[in-house]
């Protein structure tokens, strides 16, 4: 009686198990490691849906990336991360795994992507023809072959632009010399220390605002302390030259001023203008002009040396 019923049991259930589309048994997800699988929610699908707008909230894609969306634990398609921008990522389809899972991605959705390897997942489905260039390693990412050619202005790269990002912050070092007076019998020399923050306000076209400091002891005279504070506004241009350099040639207004509170109140007249003397030489105000270089070392970090007549200095620059 066991065995029939058995026998009967799969009898029954055997049209239902072969009923199962195949490609949904390949695509099923097999379990195992999750670690490089994230939830994102598309954004943007193109015409030709061989581009995806999503977002990265996780903050684990890059560009270069390549990765697979999946649904409901089934793999849809293959795809490369193209662009970054704004928290979000531009990606090109490569293949698509299964065109059951493909005709229902839809904007607003949130989907399964797989970062890197994808072999938790079976992909026995046929992928959808690949139109040219296509991408066969990692090397064809950066050969110019591979353009996104679909309308997204969201990713749309201003080439009129050679600094893509809108801010540059950088710190600066110089020295600052002051002049002797006859007590004294000797220069003064500090270091200068500043930070500049630069806005393309227009292609090409930045607006920066510098701030420096300097700190003397024992100037103008033994026993006095002096701050020399330098604030300069800078209208720049930005010129790009080989070997990944830019030129930026800048007119603008610099006021430094100077704090020393002891200076001038010597008893003897004398050596009080000489301190005054000191002090007013070091206040400069007016028109400033000159050329500022940057050379890209990595991505995202510059070299940079001012050469002015407000000042010569070198330091770093990062843009975002």
């Amino acid at each position: 009686m066991c065995k029939f019923i058995v026998l009967l049991s799969l009898f029954v259930l055997s049209p239902i198990i072969q009923a199962q589309s195949l490609v949904d048994d390949a695509n099923l997800f097999r379990g195992g490691d999750h670690s490089n699988v994230i939830m994102e929610s598309i954004r943007i699908i193109s015409g030709s849906k061989r581009i995806f707008i999503i977002t990265n909230n996780n903050q684990m894609l890059s560009p270069g990336d390549f990765i697979s969306i999946a649904l409901n634990d089934k793999l849809a398609a293959r795809a490369v991360v193209a662009k970054i921008h704004q928290g979000q990522v531009g990606v090109k389809i490569l293949k698509i795994y299964s065109m059951a899972q493909w005709t229902q991605l839809r904007r607003d959705m949130e989907v399964q992507i797989i970062r890197g390897d994808d072999s938790q997942f079976e992909k026995k489905a046929l992928p959808a023809p690949e139109t040219t260039p296509r991408i066969r390693n990692e090397d064809d990412l950066y050969t110019g072959d591979i353009m996104i050619e679909d309308d997204l202005s969201a990713f749309d790269e201003n080439k009129a632009r050679h600094l893509k990002t809108d801010n540059l912050v950088g710190l600066i070092g110089s020295y600052l010399d002051a002049a002797e007076i006859e007590s004294q019998g000797s220069n003064r020399r500090s270091v200068m220390v500043g930070l500049s923050w630069a806005y393309q306000f227009a292609d090409n076209y930045y607006f920066e605002g510098l701030y420096s400091r300097a700190s003397f002891n024992d100037f103008p005279n033994d026993g006095q302390s002096t701050v020399v504070n330098n604030m300069v506004g800078r209208l720049k241009y930005n010129i790009k030259g080989p070997l990944y350099t830019f030129f930026q040639p800048y007119v603008g207004f610099r006021a430094q001023t100077v704090s020393s509170p002891d200076a001038g109140k010597s008893i003897d007249l004398n050596i009080t203008a000489q301190e005054e003397d000191a002090i007013s030489k070091l206040e400069k105000s007016g028109v400033v002009f000159g050329v500022t270089v940057l050379r890209r070392l990595v991505p995202g970090w510059f070299v940079k040396a001012n050469v002015g007549s407000d000042i010569v200095n070198l330091g770093f620059s990062i843009e975002f």
